[in-house]
């Protein structure tokens, strides 16, 4: 009998045993390491109870050895209900498990030191109970096969209540019988119900993994020494496929581009060669009917069929790359010509412009009066003339040039191979012969004129942005030649333009920190030689560089627009003038203020002065306005209202630099003015018998008038003699008096207001 327990005893070990190397497989089902301890304990309760209790005697060590025996018998239970709870995924409550459990070891053993046979029926009763609520918990809502094993469980409590029912002692030989065939029974049911469920979430995780796969939005692909094994239908879409292709094929030979096909072998192998490798990367493929995918992927090692394969997770990227391409494009052509803009061009510039690298040619070719073509036949024909040189110069500049459009009607050719004077001299004069023929845009015949500029690397510029600004100052002094025409650029467009920078950006600080001042040229009577007005010229003092010469910043006032500042301030100053002469000689001559044809603009100007002149209590008559007879024709209907305006307020005005602009007889007879002042270079030849004719000429003409005739730049006795027998009222020039200072000029009208009748 003892040898029977022993063989239940172990084989319950053994099978514990089994349950547990299954677990240590399975991990995720702890349930099944809770039946492999159950079924280990219940080796080691039957060990330490029924089969070893008649080896002590009575005593301390006997109830130590039925309490291990029931502690195990107990536990064995617990863990087996327990595995049944985690098996339908039941929540149990520790605490509660482990007082149920001390409660019932204590029960038993203190039955066991007081009646054996007691015992023995309270532990073969929880048994019983304990595997029927397994039974039940595995009959819940299961399938047959668990249906069967929870009958198994019934049978084994039935096992464990005949054990007190059959022997006194629990030791019937029917019993263990019972147990051994049962128990074994159970323990591989619950193995196979273990194995089954565990195929069964194997086969649900494969099928998820294969519905997330079918249905996902990345493309899957799996392939081994290049020959596909798997794609996923979001692969096969992306690459315009409706199946897979046979395995036969040569997949990299298939799908990738014939430049790209070394880096893919290369990333394969490393691949397959490395079980951590993760390889991020982005690049073109084929797709089924020739056209280019750009991907985005992500290539890892996978095991497929038990051997390394290779893993791409790749994303259909090609709209976002045609954006940024489109982007790209945007940024760097111009969308209406298609050809590279400034932005390629500075680019293209910066890689040509290394150092050392050898020499080529910039030619910056600008369009003469383009703005003409706007104004007469509108914008659509001029954008369709700009697209018309496009193509014309695209299609005949030759292999080694490039061009590019800057904006508006700049263009830019770029010259790589053309390192010399002459190759640069022959691309700039074949340019000009490639606009020869006229283009047919909007119904017309254009002759198109283009100015260029050449500059050349590296002696013009050793960066993009100098040799920009090269070609760009050459170009504008060719556009001050008339017709097509090309120039080499030198240093001293360089030096000039930066001079003109220079003088410009130094105006508004000298505006603002008032270092212009005024200086007071005598105009005298001709025959008396007396006094009888003064002509106000603007100097600046610059204090870093001294005296700048009105040639150089008058028309830098006037390209910026700064004239109206600086002509406001001229006014005032004549006008704080004046007013001091009033008040501290007690009287005053003229004074002649220049007025650029830009003041006119302000449509107030004229309102303005006469309240500058009312501000200062001046009479209108001390101050004259003087105009060239070029601004006033030019802007004839800007000027002659205001000119109107003060003429009727008493303010003379004064045509200056008679004789050398478009002089127009009806023109005078149409402005109001009180005096003509004939330019130097009329006065300058006197007394030369062709000269004086002409100055007569217009001393009578402007006698006819009623006007004031002054002589400018009067620099010899004989000229002065020669413009007053010729008609001449009033002389003006260095023979007379140059421009004084303020001080100086007081004191001359000093001494003329005292001779004064």
């Amino acid at each position: 009998m003892t040898a029977l327990m022993l063989v239940s005893a172990c084989l319950n070990i053994m099978l514990g045993g089994a349950l547990l190397l299954l677990w240590a497989q399975e991990r995720h089902q702890d349930h099944v390491r809770d039946w492999g301890w159950s079924w280990m304990l219940l080796g080691i309760g039957l060990t330490l109870g029924p089969i070893m209790q008649d080896w002590l005697a009575p005593g301390p060590l006997r109830d130590l050895q039925a309490l291990m025996a029931a502690a195990s018998l107990m536990a064995s239970q617990g863990f087996q209900t327990v595995g049944a709870l985690r098996y339908r995924g039941r929540r149990f409550s520790k605490p509660f498990t482990f007082g149920l459990f001390v409660l019932s070891v204590a029960l038993i053993a203190t039955l066991g030191m007081h009646d054996m046979r007691a015992a023995l029926i309270a532990g073969a009763a929880v048994l019983s109970l304990m595997c029927l609520v397994s039974g039940w918990l595995i009959w819940q809502g299961g399938h047959r096969f668990e249906r069967w094993v929870a009958m198994g469980f019934g049978a084994l409590a039935a096992v464990h209540a005949s054990g007190p029912v059959l022997d006194e002692h629990a030791r019937s030989v029917l019993t263990y019988s019972l147990g051994i065939l049962v128990q074994t029974t159970l323990c591989l049911g619950l193995i196979l119900l273990s194995v089954r469920r565990a195929h069964a979430l194997a086969r649900q995780q494969g099928e998820r993994f294969t519905r997330l796969a079918e249905f996902s939005l990345q493309g899957l692909v799996v392939m081994r020494n290049h020959r596909l094994l798997y794609a996923n239908p979001a692969a096969l879409a992306i690459f315009g496929a409706t199946e897979m292709p046979s395995e036969d094929v040569d997949l990299i030979e298939l799908a990738v581009p014939p430049e790209q096909h070394d880096a893919a072998r290369m990333r394969h192998a490393r691949v397959l060669a490395d079980r951590n490798a993760h390889i991020e990367w982005e690049s073109h493929r084929l797709a089924r009917d020739g056209g280019a995918v750009h991907l985005q992927c992500l290539s890892s090692q996978v095991e497929w069929d038990g051997t390394a394969a290779e893993l791409i997770v790749m994303i259909n990227d090609s709209s976002r790359y045609e954006a940024a391409e489109a982007l790209r494009r945007q940024a760097l052509h111009d969308e209406l010509t298609e050809l590279p803009n400034r932005n390629h061009a500075v680019a293209r510039l910066q890689a040509l412009c290394r150092p050392g690298a050898p020499p080529f040619t910039l030619l910056s070719a600008d369009l003469d009066r383009f703005q003409l073509v706007n104004e007469t036949l509108g914008h659509e024909a001029g954008d369709a003339l700009l697209r018309a040189i496009a193509r014309r110069l695209s299609r005949q500049l030759p292999p080694n040039a490039e061009l590019a459009r800057l904006g508006e009607d700049q263009f830019v050719i770029i010259g790589a191979d053309v390192g010399d004077t002459i190759a640069a001299q022959a691309l700039a004069e074949q340019l000009l012969g490639m606009l020869a023929t006229p283009f047919s845009v909007a119904g017309a015949e254009l002759f198109v004129h283009l100015s260029i500029g050449v500059a050349l690397f590296p002696q013009d510029g050793r960066d993009a942005a100098t040799l920009l600004r090269a070609a760009d100052s050459a170009m504008h002094r060719a556009k001050a030649t008339a017709g097509a025409s090309w120039l080499f650029f030198d240093a001293t467009m360089k030096q000039a333009a930066q001079a003109r920078l220079e003088v410009e950006q130094a105006l508004g600080r000298a505006l603002a920190a008032g270092e212009f001042l005024l200086e007071y040229q005598p105009k005298f009577s001709a025959g008396t030689r007396q006094l009888c007005g003064f002509e106000a010229l603007v100097r600046w003092e610059r204090p870093d560089r001294g005296r700048v010469s009105p040639v150089e910043f008058i028309p830098a006032a006037e390209r910026t627009g700064q004239i109206k500042a600086l002509g406001g301030l001229i006014i005032a100053m004549a006008c704080t003038q004046l007013r001091e002469w009033e008040q501290t000689l007690g009287g005053a001559l003229p004074v002649a203020v220049n007025v650029s044809p830009l003041q006119f603009e302000d449509p107030l100007f004229a309102e303005r002065l006469l309240e500058q002149l009312r501000a200062h209590e001046l009479p209108p008559g001390r101050f004259e306005i003087e105009i060239t007879e070029t601004a006033a024709i030019g802007h004839v209907e800007r000027v002659l209202p205001q000119l109107a305006q003060l003429r009727q307020a008493g303010v003379p005005i004064a045509l200056d630099d008679f004789g050398i602009g478009q002089s127009s007889l009806t023109m005078l007879r149409q402005l109001p003015i009180a005096a003509m002042k004939l330019d130097s270079s009329l006065i300058t030849p006197l007394p030369a018998s062709d000269a004086a004719a002409i100055v007569q000429a217009a001393c009578v003409l402007g006698r006819s008038l009623k006007l004031e005739i002054v002589a400018e730049g009067v620099e010899t006795p004989a000229q002065a003699t020669s413009a007053e027998a010729l008609g001449c009222t009033q002389l003006q020039g260095y023979l007379l008096g140059r421009p004084l200072p303020a001080a100086i000029a007081t004191q001359l009208l000093e001494q003329a207001l005292r001779k004064a009748p």
